[in-house]
């Protein structure tokens, strides 16, 4: 159950941050995408830190969500950079 509370929230983490900013079809699905990753990763290394809700750790799943979305944002941004 764990499991799929992070990944709700994953999801979630993606959700916000396409509410944030504009961008396109496939940015989108990239932060939901990585938003997810990160939240089960975050689960799966740190589940012993942080405050607990329906079995996840909330800080680890959120912190590393929002991490690995910045950090495909910025790769993502990167590449665009390049090659024009």
């Amino acid at each position: 159950m764990p499991w799929l509370a992070a990944v709700l929230m994953g999801l979630t983490v993606g959700v916000i941050t396409n509410a944030v900013g504009t961008h396109d079809r496939r940015q989108a699905r990239v932060h939901l995408i990585l938003g997810v990753a990160g939240a089960v990763v975050g689960q799966w290394l740190f589940n012993s830190f942080g405050p607990g809700i329906a079995g996840m750790r909330l800080l680890p799943v959120v912190g590393s969500a929002v991490t690995l979305i910045v950090v495909g944002t910025v790769l993502m941004q990167l590449r665009r950079f390049r090659q024009s």
